[in-house]
């Protein structure tokens, strides 16, 4: 099965985004969307009762940017 995610807006798509990046960008996301965050992990993130376990890497297609992805934890 096909875990559900999405991609969090992230400025800086030609640098490798940080773990301090990462949190801010989503942190930043969530205040936008009006949904609340916690951080339980370095690479975990809480948002609204759900668990996400936090991607930083290349987007599929986008040639060769950086982005940040929060994938569903089962």
């Amino acid at each position: 099965m096909f875990k559900k995610g999405f991609w969090v807006p992230y400025e800086d798509s030609g640098e490798y985004p940080t773990k301090l990046k990462s949190m801010e960008a989503i942190s930043r996301y969530c205040e936008e969307n009006g949904e609340s965050c916690i951080f339980t992990g370095e690479d975990e993130v809480e948002i609204n009762g759900t668990k996400y376990e936090i991607y930083r890497g290349y987007e599929n297609g986008s040639r060769g940017n950086y982005g940040i992805c929060c994938r569903e934890k089962k």
